[in-house]
């Protein structure tokens, strides 16, 4: 696997060169610094320019043309990574030598109608498309309490803080109601002018034909920012706090958030990776045995380091009315951690957990697109780096970690009838 960077001015290329596919994947990242007004524009945004362009003007267009071009797939996805709204274009296409040349040149320009010539008239997006998707979205939006593990997991983020953390990836109803076409509009002009792109190929490609093709068919002109850091600022916290909402549900959601501050690269992207493992990555790990296996509290838990807002977080459906009782044994399994009892067969198997994910990456190009983008982004290390350093981390370090584990917020979604 050969990776090449070109910076183009507006634009960063990156050219990760494999046989390992019969396809070329292709994703477009468009990135700026979160303001919590533009989520759900960005949301409404991504939807609407995936429904038509001008050269294909409804959705059963767009879906033809993508068969005629051998069944290429195409999406769109949002989120907060830190301190940035990302948005990203995706395209999958088989190669030119398992279809007909020209095929991904016309794929591209398929990509490109998507980005550049949406659907629009005097400088507003169009009646119907615009109301199309409103519904769609303000239905999605409705229904998100409907989705208990969802809405637990934005209330528990909410909870834990004010700032960027605790915002609504998925955006807000009532901005929504603010959101005319002409705004609409004026921000995808602001996001293709303004936001940090970088354009990611990989598969059996020639360096040269693709750095020609994508100056043909990405006319960026893009006016950069003063670069963010993606790193959020570390949350003060001075005690520890509960939340509780009931709710009509048969079981209890409970998220729980554990700051992380004063961590080095080294530990964020290593230890803390092994230590989150060891708490709450598999069926091997602690939560999974304790709460879940010897204590039957759970039907679901695990735990996620949130590595950007220095946060890990554990989340689990609990059986109801006994959400406190697995908080107990959550605690002492932090406690424990962070005095140092881990052994050496536990941290060795989340070792083998970690590197047998790296392992899953390189059976996906959009994973491994996604492994680089990180690489530019946040300036970690490549998969088989990442791999020798994992290895080499020692039982101390993954303790030294835990030791900086505090307590934020407990939020629990409590089923009807539920005990506190």
């Amino acid at each position: 696997m050969k990776y090449i960077k070109k910076e183009q001015g507006a634009y960063n290329l990156h050219i990760i060169k494999t046989d390992l596919y019969k396809t070329i994947a292709v994703k477009i990242f468009f990135r700026e610094k979160v303001k919590k007004e533009n989520i759900t524009k960005r949301n409404f945004l991504s939807r609407i320019m995936m429904l038509s362009t001008n050269d294909y003007k409804s959705k059963i267009d767009l879906t033809k043309a993508l068969q005629n071009l051998y069944a290429a797939y195409i999406s769109s996805t949002n989120r907060r990574l830190g301190n940035y709204l990302d948005t990203s274009f995706s395209l999958r296409v088989l190669n030119d030598k398992y279809t007909e040349e020209g095929n991904f040149k016309k794929s591209m320009e398929l990509l490109a109608s998507i980005i550049f010539n949406p659907k629009v008239e005097n400088n507003a997006f169009c009646d119907q498309e615009f109301n199309i998707i409103h519904e769609e979205y303000k239905g999605d939006l409705n229904s998100i309490v409907e989705d208990k593990m969802t809405y637990a997991m934005l209330r528990g983020l909410e909870c834990t803080s004010d700032s960027v953390v605790g915002y609504r990836s998925i955006g807000y109803l009532e901005d929504l109601e603010k959101i005319t076409k002409e705004d609409l509009y004026k921000y995808y002009q602001d996001m293709i002018n303004h936001n940090y792109v970088d354009i990611f190929i990989l598969g059996d490609v020639n360096e040269e034909e693709i750095i020609e093709l994508c100056k043909n068919v990405f006319p960026f002109k893009t006016f950069k920012n003063a670069k963010e850091k993606a790193l959020v600022t570390e949350l003060k916290l001075s005690k520890s706090k509960i939340v509780k909402e009931k709710t009509n549900a048969e079981q209890d959601n409970l998220v729980i958030s554990l700051t992380l501050n004063k961590l080095t690269d080294y530990e964020r992207n290593y230890p803390l990776s092994l230590l989150n493992t060891v708490i709450g990555g598999g069926t091997d790990s602690l939560l999974f045995k304790e709460v879940r296996e010897k204590n039957s509290l759970a039907y679901t838990i695990s735990s996620t380091p949130n590595k950007l807002d220095n946060l890990i977080i554990i989340r689990g459906g609990i059986t109801k009315g006994k959400s406190m009782e697995a908080v107990k044994i959550i605690k002492k399994i932090i406690r424990e951690l962070s005095s140092g009892k881990l052994s050496d067969e536990v941290l060795d198997k989340a070792k083998e957990y970690y590197t047998s994910a790296l392992d899953d990456i390189i059976e996906s190009a959009f994973q491994i697109i996604e492994s680089y983008y990180m690489i530019e982004l946040l300036g970690v290390d490549d998969i088989e780096t990442k791999r020798k350093k994992m290895l080499k981390v020692t039982k101390d370090e993954v303790i030294a970690v835990a030791k900086k584990l505090k307590l934020n917020t407990i939020y629990v979604l409590e089923g009807k009838n539920a005990n506190g």
